[in-house]
């Protein structure tokens, strides 16, 4: 298979590529892990009952800083 783009720098921290058959210049947006819309709602929860980032880690197998986020 014949590859159609190529890398051409950054921008706004974000790579950039470029169409070799035409002029045509922009940015593919990386996809996270995303998480479960469940766990987002369950930490709520948690911590609007008073339980610490670090408990809520420990309960739904996320890590604090993504509770905290």
């Amino acid at each position: 298979m014949l590859k159609t783009n190529v890398k051409n720098g950054k921008s706004d921290g974000k790579e950039c590529d470029k169409c070799k058959a035409c002029p045509y210049h922009f940015t593919i947006p990386k996809l996270g892990k995303g998480i479960d819309p469940y766990d987002v709602r369950l930490s709520l929860r948690l911590y609007l009952e008073g339980l610490g980032f670090r408990s809520i880690e420990r309960i739904v197998g996320k890590s604090h800083v993504s509770v905290i986020n």
